[in-house]
């Protein structure tokens, strides 16, 4: 079983599950290749993500795959770049994830108000005297 006492666990799963609705909404502000892709998802993520060739080139690939994105080769100066933007279907995808996310978020807002500060505090979230998680 995987250690859910590692902050890595938590950080790559959020990943994870996050990682092609990032995409997608990077795809979706402008056509882009994977180092400009891989930049700006370290923009949105602050420093919290720092996209690797080994996340960012898989994943192009298979949004690729299932149409979600379209790629094409391009010059940039003495470079070949295989320059990629949503489609029709991405777009769509895009737009579905971001529903599901704005469904999802209330609830681990609300989880992550009640047990957050408590936790890091060491202090009970309930009216009695047991510890949040305890």
């Amino acid at each position: 079983m995987a250690d859910l006492a590692d902050p890595g666990y938590w950080d790559t799963a959020i990943l994870r599950a996050a990682g092609r609705l990032l995409m997608l909404a990077a795809f979706d502000d402008r056509p882009g290749h994977g180092y400009d892709i891989a930049r700006r998802l370290t923009g949105i993520c602050g420093d919290w993500c720092t996209p690797s060739p080994a996340m960012i080139y898989p994943a192009i690939r298979e949004l690729e795959a299932a149409g979600l994105i379209a790629c094409e080769t391009r010059w940039q100066g003495a470079r070949e770049r295989r320059v990629c933007s949503l489609t029709v279907e991405g777009r769509e995808a895009l737009r579905v994830g971001v529903t599901a996310w704005a469904r999802f978020l209330p609830a681990m807002a609300g989880v992550l108000a009640e047990h957050g500060a408590a936790l890091a505090a060491g202090t009970p979230c309930t009216g009695d005297d047991t510890p949040c998680g305890g």
